[in-house]
């Protein structure tokens, strides 16, 4: 398959920065690439390719919402973000993917400004932040 999203999840093109935070049979989370957001821009991928959800089963879409609270919850707590914003477009990779942003509240950008900004962070810091998240949602 030529699917982007496919190829990471076998192996062929490079783990995200500390590998996945959760690795589950629906679903997996990893931290963006730290060139595309500011440190804590997770990616939310189902683990079956499939588009949206309209494509999706009920076994996916049971276990979505449970899994937006872990991952909110755990986030706002490393990050203290004050809001975490959720981008679902779909056009560059048809997989399904979820982005979450962190935006803290000394963040000047609000909504729109905030996700349009080129922001980054240091792999090393993502590296890190993937860790305290893995142990955060293990508690």
């Amino acid at each position: 398959m030529n699917c982007f999203l496919c190829q990471k999840h076998e192996g062929i093109i490079a783990p995200p920065p500390g590998g996945y935070i959760l690795d589950g049979e629906y679903w997996k989370i990893c931290h963006a690439p730290v060139d595309r957001g500011p440190l804590g821009t997770l990616i939310i991928e189902s683990s079956r390719h499939f588009l949206d959800f309209g494509q999706a089963n009920p076994d996916e879409l049971a276990e979505y919402g449970p899994l937006l609270k872990q991952i909110y919850t755990a986030l706002k707590t490393i990050t203290r973000a004050e809001r975490i914003y959720q981008l679902i477009i779909l056009e560059g990779v048809p997989h399904f993917h979820a982005w979450l942003m962190p935006r803290k509240e000394d963040d000047e950008e609000r909504g729109v400004s905030f996700i349009n900004k080129d922001a980054s962070c240091e792999y090393a810091d993502a590296e890190n932040l993937v860790a305290a998240l893995r142990t955060k949602l293990k508690q």
